[in-house]
């Protein structure tokens, strides 16, 4: 995600580094298992899920 979209796009930019798109593009696998072992929320803009909705740009509960 480029730092425009996350931007326009992202509901706590200053803790985008910690969400998984961008955890994803700087393929951080390890971390990724660890935040998304017991998803309790789901990303509206990409539709990952993650335990928590610190790890997500626009976070819904499932």
């Amino acid at each position: 995600m480029s730092s425009d979209t996350a931007t326009t796009t992202c509901c706590a930019i200053e803790e985008h580094q910690g969400h998984l798109c961008e955890l994803e593009s700087r393929q951080e696998w390890d971390i990724i298992r660890q935040v998304t072992s017991h998803p309790a929320v789901r990303c509206e803009n990409c539709g990952n899920v993650a335990n928590t909705a610190g790890n997500v740009c626009m976070p819904a509960e499932l």
